[in-house]
């Protein structure tokens, strides 16, 4: 509820109920109408429960779902049926039946494995719907219809630049933005049913496991198409466990062997090779296995090309479980917190300072640390709470544990945190954007360094460029690999960024206007500028740009006698109507950039 009742704006009320918040609204309780929050443990289990109650299904097209639907009703009740293309073209739909029970009753009566020599049967929530044999049976038209067609089909940059163009304010841009591109409820629903799948395959060779998404899939700040990090832990959890050392170490006496990890490999090595094998060999959907094992914390990185997703797996990694709680934990408390951030998630990428490949370079979660940073600032009043104040507030039922002990502990439910620690200004979007950009071009940061955890800056314990503390590992520095050159360009950047939307105050709408000088590629930033004429996206022919009747030969004179030449040349045609160039140009300031580029030619 925290999205449509923690503010009063009405451009946050548009698309709302597409995100993986709002949806689970439906799913509250009569009883729990005066709560404001739901738990980062409520939205997990609803999603796993969502994903343990359906299938996706290979289909030939979106027009199969008359025969599905007819097909698969009569042995269960369906809720909806989404549909979705992979990158490959290929078909899909996904179906939520009613209960666990249902999905049980189909699999019994209607599946069956291929009778092929060199495939070995499995069990997954991934199938094809095959064509009938002999006359095809007729089912009558569904009275219900495709929840979601084409639901991964990521957003025309065209058609969103004539959106953004044509908004009324900078803030409903941000907005929008973050609308068009954020991770919609069957890009979440198709990552939960990845984490079922392994689950399914290994739970054959591992007795309480669970696999858990985490990160920008499941922390409200994922975008469309972004990767699936995975994590296979115990499903003994800590309340469990000490249960389990007080209580059950007394009465049940019969306790399993083990198989204790022997060799010079670590456990987590040897499971994650184990694993990898497994992905190869066992699980339909996935491909190009990479094993990265001499990893601080080994992984698996895949490609599931039946879901259409990037994923990286790890054992026992629950700090990143507990990591994507805080984040999600932060960004509900307030509707403005994941819009600003995708708005600079994608001012960095279209400046590149974040990169897709590792490197020298941020990466979205230092980023998104600055942006909560600056969030809980004091100047014009806080809009988030520091970390070691939700600590405070802690309960016993907040207390977690991961690996090698690290105190992952701090309020869970967000309904306990008192209103005046939160939301204390009203600024817009816009607003909050030219601040974050104004904050950090006067951050001092070669003696300063920045901490979720204090909500202030804090005095850097070494001579890093950048340090960025790791909330929940607080000796840990996030930003460790960003070199200084990049931290300089940093620097540079937000204060361009800073100019740009200081510049759009007196209200002129340009081609550029607002967030779109921010977020579109800089690199194609200038060509894009030069082919858009007026507000239409006509483009000039290339071969015009470079087109030459001058017939000037190669020769050996200088660029001084070259520039003459041209400048004689070109002055001839203005004076002379019917020796004019063919080309046309509507806009000036095209064509000054076509001189520029045939005098350049020239050269």
């Amino acid at each position: 509820m925290s999205v449509l009742l923690q503010t009063g704006k009405v451009y946050l009320l548009r698309k709302q109920f597409n995100n993986i918040f709002s949806k689970c609204i439906f799913y509250r309780k009569k009883s729990d109408v005066s709560r404001k929050f739901v738990t980062f443990d409520e939205i997990v289990a609803l999603r796993r429960a969502e994903a343990r109650r359906s299938l996706v299904v290979q289909v030939n097209s979106e027009s199969s779902f008359n025969e599905l639907h007819g097909y698969c009703s009569k042995y269960a009740s369906i809720n909806d049926i989404h549909h979705y293309r992979n990158s490959g073209g290929e078909h899909f739909m996904l179906i939520e039946f009613n209960s666990e029970e249902n999905l049980k009753d189909v699999l019994k009566s209607c599946s069956s494995h291929q009778k092929d020599v060199d495939v070995m049967g499995v069990q997954s929530p991934f199938l094809w719907f095959r064509a009938s044999s002999g006359v095809r049976e007729k089912y009558e038209q569904s009275i219900k219809q495709l929840a979601v067609k084409d639901g991964s089909k990521s957003v025309n940059e065209e058609v969103l630049y004539e959106e953004l163009l044509n908004c009324d304010s900078v803030s409903d841009q941000i907005q929008m933005l973050y609308d068009r591109t954020v991770l919609n409820d069957i890009g979440v629903r198709l990552r939960y049913m990845v984490a079922r799948q392994l689950e399914v395959v290994f739970s054959s060779l591992y007795a309480n496991i669970r696999v858990q998404p985490f990160g920008s899939s499941v922390n409200g700040f994922g975008r469309m198409g972004c990767d699936l990090d995975l994590v296979l832990s115990n499903n003994l959890d800590e309340h469990n466990l000490i249960s389990f050392v007080t209580q059950s170490s007394q009465k049940h006496r019969l306790v399993y062997q083990e198989k204790k990890s022997e060799g010079a490999r670590s456990p987590s090595q040897r499971h994650m090779e184990l694993l990898g094998a497994l992905l190869e060999l066992r699980v339909p959907g996935a491909g190009r296995v990479q094993r990265i094992l001499n990893a601080r914390v080994p992984i698996v990185k895949y490609s599931h090309e039946l879901a259409d997703v990037d994923c990286d797996l790890c054992c026992n990694n629950t700090s990143g479980v507990y990591m994507s709680e805080l984040l999600w934990a932060l960004g509900a408390l307030d509707a403005r917190v994941r819009p600003l951030t995708g708005a600079v998630r994608s001012w960095a990428r279209a400046v590149a300072l974040t990169n897709a490949h590792p490197g020298r370079w941020l990466t979205n979660f230092p980023l998104t640390l600055l942006v909560l940073f600056f969030l809980q600032q004091k100047q014009s009043g806080p809009i988030l709470p520091s970390l070691n104040y939700l600590i405070s507030l802690a309960g016993k039922e907040d207390i977690r544990v991961a690996e090698e002990n690290l105190n992952c502990t701090f309020l869970r439910d967000l309904n306990k945190l008192p209103t005046d620690s939160y939301s204390q200004n009203d600024d817009d979007l816009q607003t909050l954007l030219f601040k974050f950009f104004e904050f950090y071009s006067q951050f001092e940061f070669q003696d300063k360094a920045i901490s979720i955890n204090e909500g202030r800056a804090i005095r850097k314990p070494n001579s890093l460029p950048l340090y960025v503390v790791n909330p929940l590992e607080q000796s840990l520095n996030v930003s460790r690999n960003v070199s200084y050159e990049e931290c300089e360009r940093l620097r540079l950047e937000v204060r361009n960024a800073a100019w740009h939307l200081e510049s759009c105050l007196d209200g002129h709408k340009s081609d550029d206007w607002g967030i779109l000088g921010l977020v579109e590629q800089k690199s194609s930033r200038g060509l894009k500028k030069l082919l858009r004429v007026g507000n239409s996206h006509r483009l000039v022919s290339v071969k015009d740009l470079f087109k030459d009747n001058d017939d000037v030969e190669p020769s050996t004179e200088g660029i001084r006698s070259k520039m003459e030449k041209f400048k004689k040349v070109d002055k001839l045609t203005d004076t002379n109507k019917e020796k004019k160039s063919e080309m046309r140009f509507k806009n000036s300031q095209t064509a000054r950039e076509v001189f520029r580029i045939r005098r350049n030619k020239l050269i």
